[in-house]
């Protein structure tokens, strides 16, 4: 009798969900937009006009059915960052779903089968820094949080440079924007911040390691839903505000304030999370996190601001009327006191063999003055897997270099390495260890995975995790899909330049047509070659370098003339075959008064510790030469660099920096005498 009860309610329930259930249509058409945010006109990209774009709505038992009429010349495509949906709809335009060509129309169509906050946006090119992004919301039934009104909160970064652009500048130099960002690491500032700051420096050019930064591009303005400054008005004073906060930035950080109080965290990535306050709180690009705020009880509007990681700008959204109260600026952090030896493995095998740390097991956290890490997260339920299930463990370091803006995982880009290989009811375990300088937020599509963070059974659920600099972190999830599903780093340039993978079922059904075009089109444009030109013009000489590069390969030439008929021309191919590591060869070409002397030259050449350059190679004339080479940022502005070889030639230069494309020159070379000019990059 007590099982046919059940089976009535059960049954009930079912029909109840099926009948409230509905087919939630949205029709957008994606095109371009001219914008102005920072004083200046620039092109845009946008969904139905508007930047970020519409936020879409279902309920849980839903049917979405969203057609986008693509307006551009150029294709696009749409993915449900987060959200649990058929392998065709996810889409990666080629791997899991036809591209939205130009001037065509595509529908999507999946189930809303779990509530949260969660975002769409472009997955083709750098469209998602141009504007094609957007919020979901899913609602359920059951409510377990108290409050009177949400409000969607999409967090991003703006610049007025095309992308495309964007990655040509940070693919010519590894701190390209550190001018425009007021962050230059020089001498005189690390003698400026004593001996912490000169220990730091000695440790990190030791172990070869460049100059800390926080983030790569310098952006000229950091948004709110669009705009730099907002309000939200309307409100009752001592309401309670249910923000749902999206961190739809190509490539920053951010850390999260509200000036009226703690916020309360009540879901991360869509999922629950044992309620938490917080004072201040980081959010990786990407993730998602759901805070209860109150209005206080007072005729005031309070500041809730979103500031770059690197402290180099922020948006606000003033709550509430009348005075406004600011929050507190979030320190600027100091990269020169930053020492790479000093982090410390955390979250991961090398502290505790069942990789969780033992601690924080409580039902429940006191409140956390700044949440930047995962250890407070607790999921309320229990996550834990089936632990008969087969087990794999795989190890994956995040691997990279500033120095060519090329990032991997296990030192191999997409292009290099595709798959990661998996099976059907496995427990799948990753083992993410960042070898790197810089964070990276990784995120997996078509699955949640359990973050191990030390709450055991009640790890947290997330979609995007973040791997902080040389530190590791562990994941988990049941494989219970088929296919294949992208996995990548979601700082969108560290993705353009190979930080990604695809899981692939590996027992699943033969790939499709479309499949198979995504891998062809890998092999033949996954790695792009990016050209560069930098041209001297000085009293003494002139002198200039042309090359371009992939990942790997590098073709370069380099010349110096003088005014009377003298020169020295190299051209070579490089092979990188690590970060510290090169081979090439080519011929040069030489000119001394009336003596010529043109040789073919084999080399290789290493960075040795303290971020000297050494080379030594071999001509077709039986002789070896060895060189040594480096440069100092000495200020701000100006820069010193040199070489010296076994020839006892030697050139130094002292380098005035107006801006990027433009720098003064004085130098004097064994060869030229000395002279000054100026140099042009392009």
């Amino acid at each position: 009798m007590l099982f046919f009860k059940k089976s009535c309610i059960l049954c009930l329930m079912i029909f109840t969900t099926i009948c409230k259930a509905e087919v939630v249509i949205y029709t957008f058409d994606i095109d371009y937009k001219e914008v102005n945010i920072v004083g200046q006109p620039a092109m845009a990209m946008s969904i139905d006009d508007k930047i970020p774009a519409p936020t879409i709505e279902a309920k849980v038992g839903d049917t979405l059915k969203i057609t986008f009429n693509n307006l551009m010349q150029n294709e696009t495509s749409i993915h449900w960052h987060g959200v649990l949906l058929p392998n065709d709809q996810d889409g990666v335009p080629y791997l899991t779903t036809s591209p939205i060509k130009a001037g065509s129309s595509f529908t999507y169509e999946f189930p809303v089968t779990h509530a949260g906050t969660y975002w769409y946006h472009s997955h083709t090119g750098l469209q998602e820094q141009r504007g094609i992004y957007g919020s979901m919301v899913f609602h359920d039934d059951e409510q377990p949080y108290e409050y009177d009104v949400e409000k969607v909160i999409v967090l991003s970064d703006w610049t007025n440079e095309n992308p495309k652009q964007v990655l040509q500048n940070l693919k010519r130099k590894d701190n390209y924007y550190a001018l425009k960002k007021n962050a230059v690491q020089s001498w005189d500032k690390i003698f400026e911040n004593g001996w912490p700051a000169l220990k730091a420096r000695f440790k990190n050019s030791l172990i070869r390691m460049d100059a800390m930064d926080i983030s790569d591009v310098g952006y000229d303005a950091f948004l709110i839903n669009g705009k730099e400054q907002s309000r939200l008005e309307g409100l009752t004073p001592g309401s309670k505000v249910r923000l749902r906060i999206i961190n739809a930035g190509a490539s920053s950080y951010f850390y999260v304030d509200y000036a009226g109080g703690d916020m309360l965290i009540i879901e991360a990535d869509g999922q629950p999370v044992v309620p938490t306050s917080v004072g201040r709180l980081r959010i990786a690009i990407a993730e998602t996190y759901d805070v209860i705020i109150t209005i206080p009880k007072d005729d005031k509007a309070y500041e809730f601001r979103a500031t770059s990681e690197d402290v180099t700008g922020y948006a606000s959204l003033f709550v509430g009327e009348g005075e406004t109260v600011e929050t507190k600026d979030v320190p600027k952090p100091n990269p020169f006191l930053m020492d790479h030896s000093m982090h410390q493995m955390s979250m991961g095998v090398e502290e505790h063999p069942n990789h969780e740390k033992m601690s924080m097991q409580r039902e429940h956290h006191s409140r956390i003055n700044v949440l930047d890490e995962y250890d407070a997260l607790r999921s309320p339920n229990d996550t834990s897997l089936n632990q008969d299930n087969t087990e794999r463990e795989i190890l994956l370091r995040l691997t990279g270099s500033m120095k060519r803006y090329v990032w991997s995982f296990n030192n191999e880009t997409l292009s290099e390495n595709d798959k990661i290989l998996i099976k059907k009811r496995e427990n799948v375990r990753f083992i993410l260890k960042n070898e790197t300088m810089m964070h990276h937020p990784v995120h997996l599509h078509g699955h949640f995975f359990r973050v191990l963070n030390g709450q055991g059974d009640h790890s947290p659920l997330k979609h995007t995790v973040n791997v902080p600099p040389f530190q590791t972190v562990v994941i988990e999830f049941f494989a219970n899909e088929e296919k294949d599903w992208f996995f990548h780093c979601h700082n969108l340039y560290h993705m353009k330049n190979g930080m990604a993978r695809v899981v692939r079922y590996e027992d699943s059904k033969p790939t499709s047509d479309l499949n198979a075009e995504f891998y062809k089109n890998l092999r033949a444009n996954g790695d792009p070659w990016y050209s560069f030109a930098d041209m001297s013009f000085q009293s003494n000489m002139m002198a200039g370098e042309l090359w371009s590069m992939d990942t790997r390969n590098t073709i370069n030439l380099h010349y110096d003339f003088d005014y009377k008929n003298e020169y020295d021309i190299e051209a070579f191919y490089e092979r990188r075959i690590t970060r510290f590591l090169g081979l090439y060869g080519g011929v040069n070409l030489e000119r001394d008064v009336d003596d010529i002397n043109n040789r073919v030259i084999v080399g290789i050449n290493y960075t040795l510790p303290f971020l000297v350059e050494s080379d030594l190679r071999y001509d077709s004339n039986g002789q070896f030469r060895f060189q040594l080479q480096s440069d100092y940022q000495l200020t701000k502005h100006i820069n010193f660099d040199w070489n010296w070889n076994t020839d006892n030639e030697h050139r130094f230069r002292l380098k005035y920096q107006f801006n990027t494309k433009m720098t003064g020159v004085i130098n004097h070379d064994s060869d030229f005498d000395i002279g000054a000019g100026l140099e042009f990059y392009f």
